[in-house]
């Protein structure tokens, strides 16, 4: 309990010095060119009536005079010139394209050629009093995209994770890894094709999990152990979105992919099951999908599914694991003036759980679950949409989190729980963006299970798209 309230007046010491600080953190916000244009524009149009008035006067006896002002006026127009052509180069919109993100929707936006964007997150964590206080680069991300033409477009994400591939002295290493390569053939906006090493369509930050897109240092617990994002799995599909013959819109993404390996499945949750792409199995295969409904702007419903088999070929005396594993999953958000709120509920089935735990080499209370579910609530409100700052993008929104999950809802007979994977979550925090693409968050995290554990824990973190 005494590291909890360290924690909370450590986010009270940041938000105090953010308010503090904020009277001058204005200069950090992005500089108009067109205001500077009025400006110059202002200035040559007193200098060219200066020189009008002198003409009118004595033109001969101000000559020198009227030819500096006229040189003045030349550099005056170049400098007008050169912020216009260096407008050319558009200010990015960071709007989603076909399920992305921001950042990684860049692609989609321009002309034509090469198309460079990304992001990076750095985090600070400190746990217990008598545990080590970890610094992490967490990721720094570079998306590669290629627009061959207006309808076939190739989009890449490249992961560096934890600054390294090697081991530190903990015995712990990064990694660098290929998040998703695809091509798109855009047919119409009803009907598309892609292909490729995709990301899964399931749950809200699976796609789209750039710092700037939600709350606290580390992404919701729920969206990590039940749905095991980041995951990205090699496969085909569709995708497309109704607007024009309903009210709102309607998106939709349905893939055909690899399937989970049952070799990965374990008592707290699904993440190894995943081959990401590298020599994965494929004899089972999977569908997924995820459907999004925008009745109107600022609400998001979403729902997603996730069905096959994940045996792959694995036998336990002689008899073969079918290991139909089936996730589904409801989601809404909601953006009002200056709240936004995210809610997310997700349950899965798998079967044949006595024959993977005999083949994974698990016993008693180690057990993979045969049923899982989780579901989170949060809400959190820009305090700066309260008061009018003119052009000045910035953003500060304190926030709160509860997630409740179990990785062994149920095990099958012969087996029994681990009361320590029925667990919940607390996070409370916020997040501050000088600018859109920039992000300060900082967040007290609380955990709690059955087994009467619990952890407290203190995030600082700092991210960026571009």
């Amino acid at each position: 309990m005494k590291n909890a309230f360290s924690s909370m007046w450590r986010i009270g010491g940041i938000f105090l010095l953010i308010l503090f600080l904020f009277p001058s953190l204005d200069a950090f916000s992005e500089d108009k060119p067109e205001e500077r244009i009025r400006e110059l524009e202002k200035r040559i149009q007193l200098l060219t009536e200066e020189i009008q008035k002198m003409k009118s006067e004595k033109p001969t006896e101000k000559q020198d005079k009227i030819e500096e002002i006229e040189r003045r006026l030349e550099i005056l127009a170049e400098e007008i010139q050169d912020i216009k052509s260096a407008a050319v180069v558009e200010e990015p919109t960071y709007e989603r394209a076909f399920g992305l993100g921001p950042a990684a929707s860049k692609v989609y936006r321009i002309n034509r050629g090469l198309s460079i964007a990304g992001y990076g997150e750095l985090a600070v964590s400190q746990f217990r009093e008598d545990e080590d206080n970890i610094i992490d680069a967490q990721r720094l991300i570079l998306y590669a995209g290629y627009k061959f033409s207006d309808r076939i477009i190739f989009n890449s994400e490249i992961e560096f994770e934890h600054g390294t591939t090697e081991e530190n002295l903990d015995e712990r290493e990064g990694s660098v890894s290929v998040e998703f390569a695809s091509l798109d053939f855009l047919i119409n906006d009803y009907f598309n094709l892609r292909g490729g090493l995709l990301l899964v369509p399931f749950g809200i930050i699976n796609e789209v999990h750039e710092p700037t897109t939600f709350f606290g240092v580390l992404r919701p617990d729920v969206e990590r152990f039940v749905i095991p994002t980041t995951w990205r799995e090699s496969g085909a599909g569709i995708f497309g979105e109704v607007s024009d013959i309903i009210p709102g819109t309607l998106s939709y993404r349905a893939y055909v992919i690899n399937s989970l390996d049952s070799r990965g499945f374990s008592a707290s949750g699904n993440r190894d099951a995943r081959p990401s792409g590298n020599r994965a199995r494929f004899n089972d295969f999977a569908f997924v999908s995820r459907l999004e409904y925008d009745p109107f702007p600022g609400i998001k419903f979403g729902g997603s599914w996730f069905i096959g088999q994940t045996g792959q070929n694995e036998r336990v005396n002689g008899r073969k694991i079918d290991g139909l594993f089936q996730m589904y999953e409801a989601d809404m958000q909601l953006l009002w003036k200056g709240l936004e709120a995210r809610a997310l509920f997700v349950y899965s089935f798998l079967d044949d759980a006595d024959l993977i735990n005999i083949n994974n080499g698990l016993e008693g209370n180690e057990s993979v679950g045969d049923e899982q579910f989780g579901w989170y609530v949060e809400a959190g409100y820009n305090l700066f949409s309260l008061v009018d700052w003119g052009e000045y993008l910035q953003y500060f929104a304190p926030f709160i989190r509860f997630e409740k999950f179990d990785t062994q809802k149920s095990v099958p007979a012969g087996f029994t729980r681990n009361p320590a994977n029925d667990r919940q979550t607390l996070t409370v925090g916020f997040s501050y963006k000088p600018i859109p693409q920039v992000v300060i968050k900082a967040d007290y995290q609380r955990r709690d299970n059955e087994a009467d554990i619990s952890s407290d824990q203190f995030n600082l973190g700092l991210g960026f798209v571009f």
